[in-house]
C-alpha cells in the first residue's frame, strides 16, 4: 500500500506542476504531461540519494520530499493555472483518441497479465514473447532491492556494473521494496506506461496531421504493424491446413516474426511493448520529447525547448536507443529549420534551452554507464553493417514484405506531402539511413528500436496521404470499403501474431523452482553468492534476487560482458571436485544449487556434495548445499 500511495503522490504532484506550467493546453494533454513528469520524478529522484544511502526507504522518502518542495516552489513562482470551466467539454474533443487508448490499453494489459509469471498449479508461466527477456528483468528488479550497494551490479555476473538501461526496472524495484509482490511490481508500472505511450503517439501524430481520421489510421498502422508475412502461412492451405494453424502452436512462427523466411518486422504489441520493458518506457518519453520539440519549433517557445531537453537528458538509462533517436531528430530538425530563420541568432539561443539541459543530464549517464560498457567491453557494439539483418532477399523486397503497405506508399506520400510535412518527416530518413549502415549493439536485431522510430514518422506521412486520397473518391461507400481494405492488408499479420500471443503459455518456473527461490529468499543472506548452471530462467537470480556466479550467455553476450572464463569455471566446478574446492573459495561461493540441469548439461553428480556439505534444501530434482563457513553458520542458527 505504501508503494501505491507514494506513486500516486508523485503522479498527482506531476499533474499539478503540468497544470501550472502548461496552463494553455487542453486538460487531457495537461494530464498526460503531468503523469509523465510525476513518473520521471519517481524514477529519477531516488537515484542520487541511492548513491549515498542505498536503494531503500530513506532514499524514496527524500525523493518525495524534494518533489513536494519543487511543487511548492512552482506554486509560489508561477501564476495560478487558468481554470477549466468545463472539463467534460474539453475532454470530449478527444473522445475517439480516448476510446482507442482505452481499448488498446485493455488488450495490452490482458497480454501483460497472462505473460508476466502467471501462477498456475504446475508452475509460473509466461508467454511466447516474454520467455526470453522476462527472467532478466525479474532478476534486475529483485536484485536491486537485495544488493547492499548502489549503483547495482549484474546479479548474473557479480563484479560487473549494471550498465543496461535499468531505470524502468528500478521503478518496479521501488514497488517490490515496499511490499508489492514481484509479479505485480512488474505489472503495475507497465500497465501505467501503456496508455501514456498510446496517448503520446496520438498527440505526436495529431500535432502534424490535425485530422482525427488520419491520426487514428496512423495509430492502427503503428501498433498493428505487419507486412506480407501472412502469405507464407496461406500457401497451399487446402492441401496443408497445418501451415496456417502452426501460427498458434509453434514457437515463433508468426507472420511478423518468421526469420526462416526473412521476416523480422516484429509486431509492436507482441514483441516490443509486452516483453521489452525498456522500449515501453523509452517510447513513452520519446514521443513526449518529439511533441515538445515540434511545439517548440513552431511556437518558438523556450518553455517547450527547455522541458523537452530535461526529459531527453534523463533518457539514456531509461532507453538508450530512444535517446539516440532523439539526438538524430534534434540534429536533423535543427538543420532543416535553420535555413528559413530570419533571426538565426535567436533561433540558436532557443535550441540552447534544449541542448544545455540535455547534455548536462545525459553526459554523466553516458560516461558512467553507457560508454564504458559499449566502447570498452568485450562485446561488438558500434560497427558498420549495411542492410540490417537481411541475408538473402533483394533489398527493396526485404522491406516491402516486412513492412508492407506503408513502405510501398512512402515515396508517393513524400511527393504528395506539403513542404511542412516533409520537414517534419526529414529526421526519419536520417534515422533509417543510420540504422541501415550501423549496428549499435552485438545483437543486430536490436536496431529495430531505431527503425520503429522511422516507422512512427512514416505512418503519419502515409496516413495523411491516404486520407487525402480517399477523400477525393466521390462515393461514400467506396471510401469505407477502400479504408477497410487498407486496414485489413496492413494489420492482418499483426492480428494473427496477437492471436498467437493470446493463446501462448510456456512454463518459466516449476513448482520446485518457485519453492527453492522462496527458501533462498527467506533463509540466505541477501548478499549471498550461489553457484548454479547458466540456464536463463534461473530462479535464484530472477525470483530470489540473489547473485549467481555466472548467468546465461543469452544475456551476457548481448550486453557485451566478458563472461566466458567464468562460464568455463562454472562447468568445471561441477565436473571436478578438486577445482570446485579451490574455485569456491576464490569466488567466495556461499551455496551450491544442483538440479537436473546441472546433472544433464554438465554430466555432474551430487555424490561429492552429499558427502562433504550439509544439504539445506531438497524438493523434487533440486538440492541446495551450504558451502561457505557463513552459510554453515547461518544453518546452525
Amino acid at each position: 500500500m505504501l508503494a501505491i500511495v507514494l506513486f500516486c503522490l508523485f503522479i498527482a504532484l506531476g499533474i499539478y506542476i503540468a497544470r501550472r506550467i502548461f496552463f494553455e493546453e487542453q486538460v487531457l494533454i495537461q494530464g498526460w504531461i503531468g503523469a509523465l513528469v510525476g513518473l520521471l520524478a519517481f524514477i529519477w529522484l531516488v537515484i542520487p540519494f541511492s548513491f549515498i544511502f542505498t536503494f531503500g526507504y530513506l532514499s524514496h522518502f527524500l525523493a518525495a520530499g524534494i518533489f513536494i518542495a519543487t511543487s511548492y516552489a512552482i506554486k509560489k513562482c508561477l501564476p495560478v493555472a487558468a481554470p477549466v470551466s468545463d472539463i467534460a467539454k474539453s475532454i470530449c474533443q478527444y473522445i475517439p483518441q480516448i476510446i482507442f487508448t482505452v481499448g488498446l490499453s485493455l488488450l495490452v494489459s490482458i497480454l501483460l497479465f497472462t505473460h508476466v509469471i502467471q501462477p498456475k498449479p504446475t508452475g509460473w508461466y509466461g508467454g511466447q514473447s516474454t520467455w526470453g527477456d522476462l527472467p532478466l528483468h525479474l532478476g534486475i528488479v529483485s536484485s536491486i532491492v537485495n544488493q547492499k550497494s548502489f549503483p547495482p551490479e549484474y546479479s548474473i555476473l557479480p563484479g560487473s556494473r549494471l550498465s543496461y538501461p535499468f531505470l524502468v526496472d528500478s521503478l518496479s524495484s521501488s514497488f517490490y521494496l515496499m511490499g508489492i509482490n514481484l509479479r505485480w511490481s512488474i505489472l503495475l508500472p507497465s500497465m501505467f506506461l501503456v496508455p501514456l505511450l498510446i496517448l503520446g503517439f496520438l498527440f505526436f501524430a495529431q500535432e502534424r496531421l490535425c485530422d482525427v481520421r488520419a491520426t487514428l489510421l496512423s495509430a492502427v498502422f503503428f501498433f498493428f504493424n505487419g507486412g506480407f508475412g501472412f502469405a507464407y502461412f496461406l500457401d497451399k492451405l487446402k492441401a496443408n491446413p497445418q501451415n496456417f494453424t502452426r501460427i498458434f502452436t509453434s514457437f515463433y512462427n508468426t507472420p511478423t516474426n518468421y526469420t526462416d523466411q526473412g521476416i523480422y518486422w516484429a509486431n509492436v504489441i507482441c514483441d516490443l511493448l509486452i516483453p521489452q520493458r525498456t522500449t515501453l518506457a523509452g517510447w513513452t518519453f520519446l514521443f513526449c520529447v518529439i511533441w515538445f520539440l515540434d511545439r517548440a519549433i513552431h511556437k518558438s517557445s523556450k518553455k517547450y525547448y527547455f522541458l523537452g531537453g530535461i526529459v531527453a537528458g534523463l533518457m539514456p538509462m531509461i532507453h538508450t536507443h530512444s535517446f539516440l533517436a532523439i539526438v538524430l531528430v534534434v540534429l536533423t530538425w535543427f538543420t532543416v529549420y535553420f535555413w528559413e530563420q530570419k533571426n538565426k541568432t535567436e533561433y540558436i539561443k532557443n535550441w540552447l534551452f534544449f541542448g544545455v539541459p540535455l547534455i548536462a543530464l545525459a553526459l554523466p549517464q553516458l560516461l558512467y554507464w553507457t560508454l564504458p560498457q559499449s566502447v570498452g567491453s568485450a562485446g561488438n557494439f558500434l560497427r558498420f553493417k549495411f542492410d540490417w539483418v537481411n541475408e538473402s532477399d533483394i533489398w527493396i523486397w526485404f522491406w516491402i514484405k516486412n513492412v508492407g503497405l506503408v513502405f510501398i506508399l512512402i515515396v508517393p506520400a513524400i511527393l504528395y506531402a506539403e513542404k511542412e510535412l516533409r520537414k517534419f518527416y526529414s529526421p526519419s530518413l536520417v534515422i533509417f539511413v543510420v540504422a541501415e549502415l550501423y549496428l549499435f549493439q552485438p545483437n543486430a536485431y536490436d536496431n529495430n528500436k531505431l527503425f520503429y522510430v522511422w516507422y512512427a514518422f512514416s505512418v503519419i506521412l502515409v496516413s495523411s496521404f491516404l486520407v487525402k486520397t480517399i477523400d477525393v473518391m466521390p462515393n461514400r461507400y467506396a471510401k469505407i470499403i477502400m479504408a477497410a481494405i487498407l486496414i485489413l492488408i496492413s494489420s492482418f499479420s499483426a492480428v494473427l501474431s496477437i492471436g498467437r500471443e493470446w493463446v501462448s503459455s510456456y512454463r518459466l518456473f516449476s513448482p520446485e523452482q518457485v519453492a527453492a527461490s522462496c527458501f533462498i529468499k527467506e533463509n540466505t543472506p541477501k548478499d549471498s553468492l550461489l553457484l548454479s548452471g547458466t540456464f536463463h530462467n534461473n530462479p535464484i537470480s530472477a525470483l530470489a534476487g540473489r547473485k549467481i556466479l555466472c548467468g546465461s550467455s543469452i544475456y551476457l553476450f548481448f550486453h557485451g560482458l566478458a563472461y566466458q572464463d567464468r562460464e568455463k569455471d562454472v562447468r568445471r566446478m561441477y565436473q571436478d571436485p578438486v577445482f570446485f574446492e579451490e574455485s569456491s573459495k576464490r569466488y567466495q561461493v556461499d551455496y551450491l544449487y544442483f538440479s537436473d540441469y546441472e546433472q544433464n548439461d554438465y554430466k555432474a553428480t551430487a555424490r561429492y556434495y552429499d558427502e562433504n556439505y550439509p544439504l539445506v534444501f531438497q524438493k523434487g530434482d533440486i538440492r541446495i548445499y551450504a558451502i561457505s563457513d557463513r552459510a554453515k553458520a547461518t544453518l546452525k542458527k
